[in-house]
């Protein structure tokens, strides 16, 4: 089964949901039941797309959509009903707007009042899901069409037809459903490994340095711990904290870096030691202010900026740049062709000191 997911981690998790016979009473409050667990739900619109229905739940928190993700990808709602791809989605808000055929709840708002039994109930049988979707009446908080921009109706219509996931290949799948496939212990080993505060990197390219990669993995959480086994184009980060190695992950691994693609995984807790004379290791101090953690962007500010010429020069020297302009005084806003160029720039320029003045960098 395939972990990656296209797009970066959000609050707010899209999904798939094929292998649904059409009699399976798919609402709002079973999602509901099914992901609240991970955390507290904000929003969910579900929109029926032809053989694959989607949903969009919103959660309040980004690490409580990682955890259902990991947890939910590839199951079933119920028993051989309701097979879940799962991505993190594009949007940036939820709005409970009528698109075609949605429904949408908002569990800010939404009462406890006939939704109980759903929402205090631990069983996966599907009978017993249905007997309980039955018994309460659905609450959906729903805005006219009318109130919609068609930018807004283009955008959520786009992302839902952009994600079909093969939704024509039912049969395929029907076919292929006895033949069990033949996972070797590498791949068996990644999927049954235990979060740690510590994430394995590798094929890592030679010209990378431990400050480069120091300067990416420290955007995503505190590193308390860092060991670049340079010869074995490997790396090892431990933070802070299991949620910023689990963060990390999420955003950076199969990522493009300077020609590699990185793997990541989680490796176990124990003491890192240099091991050859070319290793790097270094520790650093973690301060006491909160990290404050963004989405990767093609787009970056930079500030601390007073030679504006020179450091755009230097910033088109390292990575593929489509613009950039001056927004206020000594602050630079750059884009660049994707997000594995916006890495370039953060793992070299981060608190560059250019004429004694340190160059401060945010993404977008």
């Amino acid at each position: 089964m395939n972990n990656y997911s296209r797009d970066p981690p959000s609050k707010i998790l899209l999904l798939v949901i094929t292998q649904l016979s059409p009699t399976f009473p798919l609402c709002n409050d079973l999602l509901f039941e099914q992901f609240n667990k991970y955390g507290e739900i904000k929003k969910i619109l579900i929109f029926e797309r032809g053989k694959a229905n989607k949903a969009f739940v919103e959660y309040y928190d980004v690490k409580h959509a990682i955890e259902a993700r990991k947890d939910k990808l590839g199951k079933y709602l119920a028993e051989g009903e309701g097979k879940l791809t799962i991505h993190f989605s594009r949007l940036k808000n939820l709005d409970l707007e009528v698109v075609d055929k949605s429904r949408g709840t908002d569990y800010t708002q939404t009462s406890s009042t006939n939704s109980d039994s759903m929402k205090h109930s631990n069983t996966d049988d599907p009978n017993v899901l249905r007997q309980q979707i039955e018994s309460f009446t659905r609450t959906f908080t729903q805005t006219s069409q009318t109130n919609i921009t068609p930018a807004r109706n283009d955008e959520i219509n786009n992302l839902l037809n952009s994600d079909s996931d093969n939704d024509d290949d039912i049969d395929i799948w029907k076919q292929q459903k006895l033949q069990a496939p033949q996972i070797s212990q590498d791949i068996q080993n990644i999927i049954t490994q235990k979060p740690s505060k510590i994430i394995k990197v590798t094929t890592i390219d030679e010209r990378v340095t431990a400050k480069m990669l120091y300067n990416i993995f420290n955007k995503f959480g505190n590193v308390e711990e860092l060991l670049y086994e340079k010869q074995m184009q490997r790396l090892f980060v431990r933070y802070q904290t299991q949620e910023f190695a689990q963060i990390a992950k999420e955003y950076l691994n199969n990522i493009q870096f300077f020609d590699q693609q990185w793997r990541i995984s989680y490796h176990p807790l124990q003491q890192l030691q240099p091991t050859t004379i070319s290793d790097e290791y270094l520790t650093y101090y973690i301060p006491n202010a909160p990290k404050i953690i963004v989405p990767l962007s093609k787009t970056i500010i930079i500030s601390g900026v007073t030679e504006a010429m020179e450091i755009s020069e230097m910033m088109r020297l390292v990575a593929k740049v489509t613009e950039i302009k001056i927004v206020a005084a000594n602050t630079l806003e750059i884009t660049m062709i994707n997000i594995s160029e916006t890495l370039k720039i953060i793992a070299v320029f981060s608190d560059y000191e250019y004429k004694y003045q340190k160059l401060i960098i945010s993404i977008k």
